[in-house]
């Protein structure tokens, strides 16, 4: 019985789960956080298919300006991709084309957006976008 309960126990500690991303990202999950300060939306993809549109909690003072930055890194897809911040009657505010790696981060005097949308068509690489407001 001692035996059975040691081999147990050893079988037990040694055994390990799934090594940790060293990028915090676990592939084709994306993590998104939509706050009354903040969207974002993060993801490591590996030919990676999403058509999801999100309502905003986001709220911009009426002096201050909508920021976007969005940031595509180890892209690599034969399709491409699009982002969108929609705003009252589903006017686009902001849209992004995605066929490439890009940085691009650009703010608008919009303080109602209403919907951040997001269709990926077999999209591999590193997608991360911010909605916030300006500092200026």
């Amino acid at each position: 019985m001692r035996k059975a309960f040691t081999a147990s126990l050893l079988v037990f500690i040694s055994c390990v789960g799934p090594a940790d991303p060293d990028h915090g990202l676990v592939e084709n999950l994306p993590a998104i956080v939509n706050k009354s300060d903040a969207f974002t939306f993060s993801l490591r993809a590996d030919n990676f298919n999403y058509n999801e549109s999100f309502p905003l909690s986001l709220s911009i003072s009426s002096n201050k300006k909508m920021l976007s930055t969005l940031i595509i890194t180890d892209f690599s897809s034969n399709d491409s991709s699009i982002i969108q911040i929609l705003g009252d009657n589903d006017s686009v505010v902001f849209n992004y084309l995605i066929n490439l790696n890009k940085t691009h981060s650009s703010s608008i005097n919009y303080t109602n957006p209403k919907t951040a949308s997001l269709r990926l068509n077999s999209f591999s690489g590193i997608l991360n976008w911010v909605i916030t407001e300006s500092s200026e």
